[in-house]
């Protein structure tokens, strides 16, 4: 249980922190491409505005500036800093979609045909600013027709890679410090309930050893005094709750060697095929006595490594669970089979059922339910969450199926 809490902590932990990180760099990204976007077009439009690009040397901005050949002599530079973003060409059209000019002198490799290309496919789309390709494209209505100005955003788009990049690795670096002092901070934040805990495993199981000892007394007085006055209501009353007492501690006992785990586990490799059918037929004669139908379906030379004393135990504690619920004259079915990887028990009974709001309660420590609150059956609550611990400390999987007035079935994955 406290390794499953520290799990849940560090899991709590990473998965706030990867989330915190995916957003700001879903953010930073959504924001550097918003922002490049918009420098972008504004220097499309500065390109547009002033009807193309002049190249001439010594201008301090590369050798390049907007404004057309013709006025390029009396139209001062405008401020725009194209440095900062890729190569730049325009194409202009006439009405009719006749090329008049191509200005591609900034694209290394890049053709004139390929650039028309473009214009004319930015024609037909009908827009007048977007992405194309690997450029952004803006487009404006001119006295002698069309002119189409494009961007090759390469430069920010290696830029906006680089940072991501740059970031992703910083995240997991981040995430990989913040894993170890989760793991520190989970170990100090569970200390307090560790403590608790094993104050009270070791309260339970100290409780119940001291309890043996004067049941075991009043048992040996109650076996004095009926051979001295012979056998009575009363001597019978006692030695029934004597048993049921005897039966408590015993499942306290069970609860608190669970409740320690691996660290009181004999592991080995046994017949899990024989444990699983010789424990079933133990249980034959109180299955008759109880007018109940007891059968089971085991696969044969099934062999597990585990604890074969806790296994033994919760194939007991299933199918007496199964025999105590299960309707007048109803069928209890035990079967065993390998799937996968894995060894699937599965205890099923006719009967009550369970209630769905209810499937996961039964586990938990003294809940019985209210269908079988009454102390007819007997037991207190501990078998099904004893068997959860057992299943639990051979990292399997207890679940219940239930048809709520037909039947229930229990299925243990180890």
């Amino acid at each position: 249980m406290i390794r499953k809490l520290r799990i849940k902590i560090v899991a709590v932990i990473m998965g706030a922190l990867i989330l915190v990180f995916a957003l700001i760099l879903i953010m930073l990204n959504v924001f550097m491409q918003s922002d490049s976007n918009r420098f972008t077009d504004e220097q499309l439009q500065a390109v547009v505005t002033q009807d193309g690009l002049t190249f001439s040397p010594g201008n301090g901005d590369g050798g390049m500036r907007a404004g057309g050949a013709k006025d390029a002599a009396a139209a001062p530079a405008p401020n725009h800093d194209f440095s900062r973003i890729g190569s730049i060409f325009y194409v202009k059209l006439d009405a009719d979609g006749t090329v008049l000019e191509v200005n591609a002198e900034m694209m290394f490799d890049f053709s004139s045909e390929t650039a028309e290309e473009y214009a004319l496919a930015v024609l037909d789309s009908g827009k007048s600013s977007g992405t194309i390709g690997e450029f952004r494209y803006l487009s404006a209505e001119k006295d002698y027709g069309t002119i189409v100005a494009f961007s090759q955003r390469s430069i920010e788009a290696r830029l906006l890679s680089q940072l991501i990049q740059s970031s992703l690795w910083m995240a997991v670096i981040a995430c990989v410090v913040f894993f170890f002092f989760s793991l520190f901070l989970s170990k100090w934040v569970v200390g307090p309930v560790k403590a608790s805990f094993e104050k009270q495993r070791r309260f339970i199981a100290d409780a119940s050893h001291e309890l043996k000892t004067p049941l075991t007394i009043i048992g040996a007085n109650t076996d004095v005094l009926e051979g001295e006055i012979g056998g009575n209501d009363k001597l019978y009353q006692i030695r029934s709750q004597i048993g049921r007492m005897s039966s408590l501690i015993q499942a306290l006992l069970s609860l608190a060697r669970a409740d320690e785990g691996a660290a009181q586990m004999v592991m080995s490799r046994f017949d899990l095929s024989k444990a699983v059918r010789n424990t079933t037929l133990e249980f034959e004669s109180h299955a008759f006595e109880e007018g109940k139908t007891l059968s089971y379906d085991v696969q044969d030379a099934l062999f597990y490594t585990g604890d074969e004393v806790q296994i033994r135990q919760l194939v007991t504690i299933l199918i007496d669970n199964g025999i105590k619920h299960s309707d007048a004259h109803g069928q209890v079915q035990v079967a065993l089979h390998q799937v996968g990887g894995h060894m699937l028990l599965s205890v099923y009974n006719t009967g009550v059922g369970i209630p769905e709001g209810e499937r996961e309660q039964i586990f938990d420590r003294f809940y019985r339910s209210d269908i079988s609150r009454s102390r007819e059956t007997g037991g207190y609550g501990l078998g099904l969450s004893i068997a959860r611990a057992i299943v639990s400390a051979h990292k399997g999987k207890i679940t219940v199926e239930s048809e709520t007035g037909q039947w229930a079935r229990f299925l243990v994955t180890l």
